[in-house]
């Protein structure tokens, strides 16, 4: 077996020549929980839903909508942006190989319905109508009859005596070495470039997620019930308009302020102008 096996990751590859600083955080902060910092942001959704009504009297197959033109946001942030698609592992940074982003699906609005996770692989290149459908698949699958890989897992090993002690176990020790099978990670929604919940979906305000140390998601971000706001104009009136509360934890591990600040704010402006995501990511201008 290659030494370079328990160095690289089935998803993910060692980032190297990292600053002396940087190299050390993970050292100095050795969970992602402790490694957290938090940040909150009201963003206007008007032009946004604006946008996907417009879309949706278009003739074409996209079923447009605003979750799915944030999600599409989020996607084009971390593709231009790639340290925000980064993780620690056993005191090393990587870099994830795919973008990937989870979140739960209620397979019906009720407290009673079973919830199912989504995660989604997306091309960094992608459009906003190529991402939506994306989405739109993963929603449709998650809400299918049948349980997904990864429940069907929980499942199994929830019904065996000691199951879930062996098999989380057992994946850990995999896991540490970087020898856990691409298809067990795979299946996993907590090994992903982001975790999102849509807490506005159910009419809930924004709280801060904690970090999940299973897994490689160094991002959580929540979505808030939307809300109204009087906003001013250059001529003294004022005018109002829709804004959802987001809310991101994030293991600051893996980049810096300064990266992280300018992050958020290219979320913002995709979503305050998501016309932008129609056409396809300039990738040979991004920087690492």
């Amino acid at each position: 077996m290659s030494v370079m096996l328990f160095i690289d990751r089935s998803d993910g590859r060692r980032v190297r020549g990292l600053p002396g600083f940087n190299a050390i955080m993970p050292y100095l902060m050795r969970a992602r929980n402790e490694s957290a910092v938090y940040f909150a942001k009201d963003i206007d959704v008007e032009n946004a839903m604006r946008y996907v009504h417009r879309k949706n009297t278009e003739e074409g197959g996209t079923r447009f909508s605003l979750f799915g033109v944030i999600l599409s946001a989020v996607v084009r942030t971390i593709a231009l942006k790639p340290r925000m698609n980064r993780f620690v592992h056993r005191r090393g940074i990587y870099q994830h190989k795919d973008l990937t982003v989870s979140f739960i699906v209620k397979k019906k609005l009720t407290e009673e319905a079973a919830e199912s996770n989504a995660k989604i692989s997306f091309d960094p290149a992608d459009t906003v109508s190529e991402a939506i459908d994306r989405i739109n698949l993963g929603i449709e699958a998650a809400r299918g009859a049948e349980l997904g890989a990864d429940d069907r897992e929980v499942e199994m090993a929830h019904r065996i005596p000691f199951g879930k002690a062996i098999a989380t176990g057992g994946f850990r020790l995999l896991d540490r070495f970087n020898i856990a099978p691409a298809g067990m990670i795979g299946t996993d929604p907590l090994y992903t470039s982001i975790y999102f919940a849509n807490l506005g979906s159910i009419g809930l305000d924004t709280p801060f997620h904690h970090l999940y140390e299973w897994g490689t998601a160094s991002v959580f971000v929540v979505m808030g019930r939307m809300f109204q706001r009087d906003v001013p104009r250059s001529d003294g009136s004022s005018s109002r308009r829709h804004f959802i509360n987001f809310k991101v934890s994030l293991d600051e591990r893996i980049g810096d302020g300064i990266y992280f600040g300018h992050a958020a704010a290219l979320f913002q402006r995709f979503v305050i102008h998501p016309e932008l995501l129609e056409a396809k990511p300039d990738m040979e201008a991004v920087e690492s």
